[in-house]
């Protein structure tokens, strides 16, 4: 396919995620588009297509992704969590403080998961160019 039209399909599910975010607030299903918009984006720029070492993962660093990628998962989730009884029974924050609050809470429990997820990425890929078949 087209990497133009994956680039349109990110914006696009990008853009519904903002709109539906300001309309709605905050929606568990985000936690699974994103990760689809991300690809989207991954195949437009080529960074998809230049992985050519990906039939020389193991098994074991397979299972070590998914691993990493649940428990990057759960601490998300639970940051997030926390962040929302802190917002909304602990500080008690309305309006457009809140929401702000809220944006702020998610991408910050999105960073360090982020570094801890693509570390573990990182050195399954170094492994992988590291390895001669």
């Amino acid at each position: 396919m087209n990497k133009k039209l994956f680039n349109t399909m990110g914006w696009i599910l990008l853009l519904g995620i903002g709109v539906s975010w300001i309309a709605f607030g905050y929606i568990d299903w985000f936690l699974l588009i994103l990760p689809l918009t991300y690809i989207f984006f991954s195949i437009s720029d080529g960074s998809i297509s230049k992985m050519k070492n990906i039939k020389k993962i193991k098994v074991s660093q397979i299972i070590l992704i998914l691993i990493a990628f649940i428990i990057a998962v759960g601490i998300v989730f639970g940051l997030i969590q926390l962040a929302n009884i802190l917002i909304n029974d602990v500080l008690g924050l309305t309006g457009w403080i809140k929401t702000l609050s809220q944006f702020i809470a998610i991408i910050l429990s999105l960073i360090p998961i982020q570094l801890a997820f693509g570390s573990v990425i990182y050195k399954v890929i170094g492994d992988v160019n590291s390895t001669k078949v």
